[in-house]
C-alpha cells in the first residue's frame, strides 16, 4: 500500500513538472550494452542496491519553427530547442528529491555530470513499455511517435513495475532508412554514427558529402523523423503539452534569432548567453562553421 501511494506521489509529481509519459521497470543489467566498460550497462554499477528505474518522457513534437523550410533560417531540431538535447534533469530533480525525503536513495542520469549518463535511457523506456526501436534507431511510442526527451532516475525503492513491452510496429516500413541522405541507417535499428549528419554537425570534421546535404542546417537534423508514419500527425498537427504551448509563445523570438543574416553576426558571448540554456554542448567555433556554410549555400 505504502509503494502503491509512492507511486502515485511520483507520477503526480511527474506530471506537475511537465514530463507527459512516465514508466517504472526493473533495474536488472542491459545484458549486450554495446559500449563496453559503461556505467550504463547496468544499474548497479551506480547504485548497488538498486531495485527500479524511473523512465520519463517529455513530449518535444510541438518545439518547431515555420521558418525551417525557408532556407533563409537556420534549421535546428526539436531536441535542440527543447532544452532537453542531452537528458532530461530538472524536471527529474523533485522526484529524486521526494525519493530521498522517503529515505530512498535516487540517482539522476545526467550526461552533464563528471560520471556521465549512468542509463541507456532509451533502452530502459523500452523495458518500461513507453516504446519500441525504430529502423532509425529511435524509441518510436504509439502516441508521441520519435518525439520524446528522455530522462531517468535509478533508485533502491521498490516499486510496481511494468515486465510487459511495446510490440514494434515498424513491419516492412523502411522509410526513415531511404531518406538518410549519407546512408547511416544502412542497417535496421543501428545508426552508424559516422555516417549521421547530426553528428557530422556537431564535430569538428565536416565531410564534403555533409555539406553538399546539409541545406540550412546548423545544428541538428531530423531526415529520418520527418518521414516517418508515426510523426505524421505531429507535424501535422503537435499535441498541445505544456510544453508545445510554452515554446508557441516564443517563435516569433527564435524565428528572429535564426535569421541566417543575423545569425551569422552572433560573437561567442552572444552565443552563449542565448543558446547556452540548451545545453548541447556544441561548441560557438563549430556552430559559427555550420552558419557560414548555410549562408553560403544559398548565394
Amino acid at each position: 500500500m505504502e509503494n502503491e501511494l509512492l507511486s502515485k506521489k511520483i507520477r503526480d509529481l511527474a506530471e506537475s513538472n511537465g514530463i507527459d509519459i512516465l514508466g517504472f521497470t526493473d533495474a536488472s543489467e542491459f545484458k549486450g550494452y554495446a559500449v563496453k566498460d559503461s556505467l550504463r550497462q547496468s544499474p548497479e554499477l551506480s547504485l548497488p542496491e538498486a531495485e527500479i528505474i524511473i523512465v520519463a518522457g517529455i513530449y518535444i513534437g510541438g518545439v518547431t519553427l515555420p521558418s525551417w523550410t525557408n532556407q533563409m533560417f537556420g534549421r535546428t531540431s526539436r531536441l535542440y530547442l527543447s532544452e532537453f538535447f542531452l537528458d532530461i534533469v530538472k524536471p527529474m530533480e523533485p522526484i529524486a528529491d521526494l525519493l530521498k525525503n522517503e529515505g530512498y536513495k535516487a540517482i539522476i542520469s545526467n550526461s552533464e555530470t563528471n560520471e556521465g549518463s549512468v542509463l541507456p535511457l532509451k533502452l530502459a523506456a523500452i523495458r518500461a513499455g513507453l516504446g519500441w526501436q525504430g529502423k532509425n534507431s529511435l524509441l518510436i511510442s504509439k502516441k508521441y511517435g520519435t518525439f520524446l526527451a528522455l530522462g531517468g532516475i535509478i533508485t533502491n525503492a521498490e516499486l510496481e513495475y511494468t515486465t510487459r513491452e511495446e510490440q514494434n510496429l515498424c513491419g516492412k516500413c523502411n522509410k526513415c532508412q531511404k531518406a538518410c541522405p549519407l546512408n547511416a541507417l544502412d542497417q535496421s535499428h543501428v545508426l552508424n554514427i559516422n555516417k549521421c549528419l547530426s553528428f557530422h554537425l556537431q564535430n569538428e570534421n565536416l565531410p564534403q558529402n555533409a555539406k553538399v546535404i546539409m541545406g540550412n542546417r546548423v545544428g541538428d537534423c531530423e531526415i529520418c523523423q520527418d518521414i516517418c508514419p508515426w510523426n505524421k500527425k505531429h507535424l501535422d498537427n503537435p499535441i498541445e503539452t505544456k510544453l508545445t504551448l510554452q515554446f508557441r509563445s516564443e517563435i516569433d523570438k527564435w524565428e528572429k534569432f535564426f535569421y541566417l543574416p543575423n545569425l551569422v553576426k552572433l560573437t561567442e558571448k552572444e552565443y552563449q548567453d542565448k543558446l547556452g540554456i540548451l545545453g548541447t554542448g556544441i561548441s560557438y567555433e563549430i556552430f559559427h562553421r555550420n552558419v557560414l556554410l548555410a549562408l553560403e549555400g544559398i548565394q
